[in-house]
């Protein structure tokens, strides 16, 4: 049903009217606060798949010394799958607690912090339970340190959106030319931070830990994180202004 006339918004004009030129401008000419988000956003990424694709070969190998040699009679072999179910339970941990970050986050802890110290916090906590991983080789300790997963991936799937909504509430936040910016099309730019990052995990670091080891996959991913969340704290502090 189409809402009456007198509903209309009377903040469009022409300018806003949405076409295919107007789109591929408005990702090609990117506003300096979405930009950041954006770069904080694909380290964010490339620092959570360094350990999500790597975690159940990181215990089998790393925590049960298991080797891939196949063999009915290798107890190497045994080991390491051993390892690898140890390591989906340690992904259910990672599951469950992202779910349950995600109710606090909704619930309370959204409503008692900004943004911009969860989105802080969530980086940290994650850094400190890659360094735990990285030091300490027992499988009760790994698997708890799964429930650091969860508060990063939520982090990044969630506040950031929320800040991008606080960016088109601002209304100096448009286009060069004047122009409204569709949230949908900044969306998408901020959705594809995801695949960027992941796309950067699979071409590179597959070869890496193949000559460095596994158990590198948590200083990757504790580096990677560190660098964003100084990223996000320091250099582009001016960002919080908008938040």
């Amino acid at each position: 049903m189409r809402r009456p006339a007198s509903q209309d918004n009377d903040d469009c004009d022409d300018k806003d009217n949405v076409t295919i030129k107007s789109m591929i401008i408005s990702m090609v000419r990117i506003p300096a606060r979405l930009w950041k988000l954006m770069v904080c956003q694909v380290i964010g990424w490339i620092g959570y798949f360094a350990t999500h694709l790597y975690f159940t070969d990181f215990v089998a190998i790393e925590v049960y010394n298991g080797t891939m040699k196949h063999g009915s009679d290798d107890p190497g072999f045994f080991r390491y799958k051993l390892g690898v179910t140890m390591g989906c339970w340690g992904l259910f941990v990672f599951s469950a607690s992202g779910a349950i970050y995600a109710f606090c986050l909704e619930r309370w802890l959204a409503n008692r912090f900004s943004l911009k110290a969860l989105y802080f916090i969530g980086y940290f906590i994650y850094v400190l339970g890659c360094t735990v991983n990285f030091f300490f080789h027992q499988v009760t300790v790994n698997i708890a340190m799964c429930f650091t997963f969860g508060i990063l991936v939520v982090s990044l799937n969630t506040l950031p959106y929320q800040m991008l909504s606080q960016f088109h509430a601002d209304k100096t936040y448009r286009n060069r030319d004047g122009s409204k910016r569709g949230i949908g099309i900044d969306c998408a730019l901020l959705n594809s931070c995801h695949f960027l990052g992941e796309l950067i995990v699979a071409v590179s670091l597959g070869p890496l830990l193949a000559k460095t080891g596994v158990n590198y996959c948590m200083v990757i991913a504790a580096g990677f994180t560190l660098i964003g969340n100084y990223l996000f704290a320091y250099v582009f502090r001016n960002f919080f202004l908008y938040i």
